[in-house]
């Protein structure tokens, strides 16, 4: 038998999966840290800020997004407050469309993370259903190609929040030296997070870092592109996600057929503790098998992210 080589391969949607010369797919697990996981998977380089991304680092986002979905005063009382190591700095809500966000600080690696609040209320689950894919126009950016459609109501949610989050985060900027910049988020806040980091290198020639977590797709391949190649291009963005999550699961066939795509690198995490897995895990799960639990939609990497009922 000859020797197989293994290779990522795009799929035409952001996301990859790993293939032999052979045509065999194989699953293999990733406990590693991310920079050579980034390597394996997408074939690029990674940034400095890619570099202090390991399982566990991945871990303390989904910590921190969990923690967004809190106010500030409940967040001491939360076991993740303890684990994730990451000071609360600062929260902001928009009155009109109650998207929220909290800035995180770690002075010991020069870190801010801004953690956009997923799902809450019965606003942010409207602004979910406001799916119609209208033109980018609201993003800060310029040199946006006319074509360039986005998800309305994650649009108009990130612009509103963005708002308010803008001069408290770039307050927090500049009170530090050159920091690395962080945006994160689950479900509805994967979203948002990936929006306000557009807005957010439209103010500043930083570089920022991007990972969400059940994050949905949120605009067409021309803004995608954009995205990528000019308003977020040297960023590192990731898209965690698991083959348990019914919102993921149950609406990939509608995505397509809307034309909705990802903007970063799609990888698949386990839904109870801090590993990431090679994208092929999608491919062979079992076909016949249904995602259902809603609660599903909330476990990453071993952390709850999502409201809490109490």
């Amino acid at each position: 038998m000859g020797e197989e080589h293994t290779a990522a391969e795009p799929d035409g949607r952001g996301t990859y999966r790993m293939t032999t010369t052979k045509g065999r797919r194989k699953r293999r697990r990733m406990n590693l840290p991310l920079a050579l996981l980034a390597c394996i998977v997408t074939s690029y380089q990674p940034t400095t800020a890619f570099n202090t991304l390991s399982d566990g680092s991945l871990r303390r986002l989904a910590e921190a997004s969990s923690l967004s979905y809190l106010e500030m005063d409940r967040m001491p009382s939360s076991p993740y407050r303890v684990t994730c190591e990451l000071e609360a700095m600062t929260q902001v809500v928009d009155d009109q469309t109650e998207s929220g966000a909290t800035v995180f600080r770690d002075e010991s690696s020069n870190t801010i993370v801004v953690a956009c609040r997923g799902s809450a209320n019965i606003k942010n689950f409207s602004t979910n259903l406001k799916f119609d894919l209208v033109p980018a126009t609201r993003l800060s950016q310029t040199n946006m190609p006319p074509t360039a459609r986005v998800h309305k109501g994650f649009q108009d949610a990130s612009l509103g929040l963005w708002k308010v989050l803008s001069q408290p985060l770039l307050d927090e900027v500049r009170r530090l030296d050159s920091p690395s910049v962080i945006f994160t988020g689950h479900s509805l806040g994967g979203a948002t997070a990936l929006l306000c980091a557009t807005h957010y290198t439209a103010s500043t020639d930083d570089r920022p870092t991007v990972v969400t977590f059940g994050g949905p797709r949120l605009c067409n391949a021309d803004l995608a592109r954009f995205i990528r190649n000019e308003a977020l291009q040297g960023c590192d963005v990731l898209h965690l996600v698991h083959s348990k999550d019914p919102i993921l699961s149950n609406n990939q066939k509608l995505w397509d057929q809307m034309g909705f795509e990802n903007v970063g690198v799609e990888l698949e995490c386990d839904p109870f503790q801090p590993t990431v897995f090679s994208k092929e895990t999608l491919v062979k799960r079992n076909p016949f098998s249904i995602a259902w639990n809603m609660l599903d939609h909330c476990n990453y990497l071993g952390v709850f992210v999502g409201p809490r009922v109490v």
